[in-house]
């Protein structure tokens, strides 16, 4: 018999599958009578779940599985304002592992810095683009990435990228390869999987 652990599996009440429950948003009703994102699954009473995608979650409300799930039948769930939470939190997650990144010193900033990096030796899990970052540094990041097979995603001013690496705006940052830049991509495939992104 293997003395491994078994991660425990819940089922998504939006598409009705199992899926280890690490990888599933939780879910639970507060005192007030508030439905809760419980993104850290520690919060205490009865849990429901959903994939960490836009269309289970709206299949949750419209069908009223969460509201059966969690005993509140009577209770009217907003879709947009349940969406809106859920990526304010992923946001916010992102935004805490960049800061961490900073900390830790594995992340780079600046587009000359980060097309150096590139065309060096650092290894880099992937860069982040300002939504404001100019066309012109936007292409010539991107090709010097798609050289090197590193990913590039979009999100996040050039002034709150700054702010959270402690630097003045910033259109380009790279984070080195590692487990903290696995989290940061985890919360990204979320991300994208909720706002529809490619």
């Amino acid at each position: 018999m293997s003395g491994r652990h078994r991660e425990p599996e819940r089922t998504c009440v939006g598409c009705r599958t199992s899926q280890p429950r690490a990888e599933l948003l939780r879910y639970v009703l507060s005192p007030q009578q508030q439905i809760l994102v419980d993104y850290r699954q520690r919060l205490p009473g009865r849990g429901v779940y959903t994939c960490c995608d836009l269309d289970c979650v709206v299949k949750a409300v419209e069908r009223k599985q969460l509201q059966r799930g969690l005993k509140a039948d009577s209770f009217q769930i907003d879709k947009d304002q349940l969406v809106a939470t859920i990526m304010e939190t992923l946001i916010q997650r992102i935004e805490n592992l960049l800061g961490m990144a900073r900390k830790s010193g594995q992340a780079v900033s600046g587009g000359q810095a980060v097309i150096g990096g590139l065309k060096g030796t650092e290894s880099f899990a992937f860069v982040l683009l300002s939504v404001d970052i100019s066309t012109g540094i936007a292409d010539k990041v991107k090709g010097a990435a798609k050289k090197q097979q590193v990913a590039v995603f979009q999100m996040l001013s050039k002034s709150r990228i700054g702010e959270i690496l402690g630097k003045g705006e910033r259109s380009v940052a790279a984070l080195q390869s590692g487990q903290l830049a696995d989290a940061i991509l985890l919360e990204v495939q979320r991300y994208k999987r909720m706002s529809r992104e490619n």
